[in-house]
């Protein structure tokens, strides 16, 4: 950037100095034209009075001058006199520019390449008063491009100095702007001794560091709450684990060693199943958990159309045995509604969600299942009149292995992950989830799905 800023400067130096130095020499050269004009003028009329006083003859014996040429002509164009050439060489002038207007206007003036001289000379005529003579004086011109020549040595030791000079400004400023900006610290940005053009960049800065200062606070808090949920999870896992294998482990271990009357082995061996089957369905859900998780249970599982509301219809037949054994009444309604989803996922989030509608309930309780379109989105509604959820604990149903009622989750089984397996099935279908409890009343869990 250092050395950018200093070719930019620089190259700005040296393109003010040629302006000017062209603007100078556009100045000088009227200026030396004018001064030219007025010296013929002023020599034309002198030499008029002496040819006026004296006859043009008197001119030859007349101080002239090196740079001077005057010329005496008749009305009708002859060339009377000359001082640098014989009169009777030198051709009719009657179609010079300067003759023509003096005869006609008593004054000319012209500028041309003068065969004579073989040079561009300025040409000042004036008619006298009789108008029986025009007297002309020519000159050569002074041009800035003369002097140039003439000055070509110290013209070009002032432009190699002003090249020096823009190097040295340019570097020396370049560095006085440079310091401030490599001072500012981008870890720590202050706006007060920086330039009022950056002031919106370090305040950009300064925002931008606050917010991943932020982020990072977030990050960590983030990762202390990954943190704790794992371990508790380890510790759910360990203990939902640990209590079938103790239950197994006992009950083998006394028909191992015959304490069991023949008659009682199946129903110690039917206990073992259960326990054995309970640890089946817990490493299953964790397994499914796990993948919700990542991401992989949608490998091999497509997308594609499904009818929500036949969903939720054969999800009520499935469950209208259990809810009778309880004496809960399920029932759905609703609209055909076609939402793009994995088949088997859906099922198992609205699934879970009548199952616990259904064990948290009470004798003579209701399930309504409703599906309908709301705005954009597809909705069902699952609504319940059961024990609910307090409403400190609402925040929480959704972590894996949280109870409510640890008592009465024991009485109903489960494994504590199916909430759990909602959340992330609901992530999956980029589809959010809402809830409404009051205890004692009731609750009512709406998903809803883009349309």
């Amino acid at each position: 950037m250092r050395s950018e800023l200093t070719k930019h400067i620089f190259t700005a130096c040296m393109v003010v100095f040629l302006m000017s130095f062209g603007l100078i020499l556009y100045v000088m050269n009227t200026y030396l034209a004018q001064r030219n004009l007025a010296e013929l003028q002023d020599k034309a009329l002198f030499f008029l009075a002496v040819t006026e006083k004296n006859g043009w003859e008197s001119l030859s014996g007349a101080e002239i001058g090196n740079y001077n040429r005057i010329t005496v002509i008749a009305p009708d164009g002859n060339v009377l006199y000359d001082s640098a050439f014989p009169a009777k060489q030198l051709p009719n002038h009657s179609d010079r520019l300067e003759f023509r207007d003096a005869l006609r206007n008593g004054q000319g003036f012209s500028e041309r390449y003068s065969e004579s001289l073989l040079k561009k000379t300025l040409n000042y005529a004036v008619k006298s008063k009789d108008s029986n003579m025009i007297l002309r004086v020519s000159a050569e011109r002074d041009t800035v491009w003369m002097l140039l020549i003439r000055m070509l040595s110290p013209m070009l030791t002032i432009v190699f100095l002003m090249v020096i000079l823009s190097v040295l400004l340019a570097f020396f400023s370049t560095k006085k702007i440079m310091k401030p900006i490599n001072q500012l610290d981008p870890e720590n940005p202050d706006d007060r001794n920086i330039y009022d053009e950056m002031k919106p960049f370090v305040r950009r800065l300064i925002l931008q560091n606050q917010q991943i200062h932020r982020q990072m606070d977030q990050l960590q808090e983030e990762h202390k709450k990954q943190d704790t949920i794992r371990r508790e999870f380890t510790a759910n896992v360990s203990h939902e684990l640990k209590t079938p294998l103790t239950s197994i482990s006992g009950f083998a271990e006394i028909i191992r060693d015959g304490y069991v009357q023949e008659k009682d082995i199946s129903h110690f061996a039917d206990n073992i199943h259960k326990e054995a089957q309970r640890m089946i369905v817990l490493v299953n859900d964790i397994l499914k958990l796990s993948r919700l998780e990542s991401g992989s249970l949608e490998i091999g599982n497509e997308r594609e159309k499904i009818d929500l509301f036949a969903v939720c219809r054969s999800i009520q037949e499935r469950l209208a045995l259990s809810a009778g054994k309880q004496g809960v009444m399920i029932s759905c309604e609703g609209e055909e509604i076609m939402i793009m989803g994995i088949p088997n996922i859906l099922d198992e989030i609205i699934y879970n969600i009548c199952d616990n509608a259904i064990k948290y309930n009470q004798p003579g309780g209701f399930v309504k299942i409703l599906v309908r379109k709301q705005d954009a989105e597809a909705m069902v509604a699952i609504t319940d009149n059961g024990i609910g959820i307090p409403e400190q604990d609402q925040e929480r149903i959704f972590e894996r292995f949280y109870r409510v009622n640890k008592s009465h989750s024991k009485e109903v089984g489960g494994t504590g992950l199916g909430l759990s397996i909602v959340k992330h099935g609901m992530a999956l279908h980029h589809a959010r989830i809402t809830l409404e409890s009051k205890e004692c009343e009731g609750t009512c869990v709406r998903l809803y799905f883009p349309g």
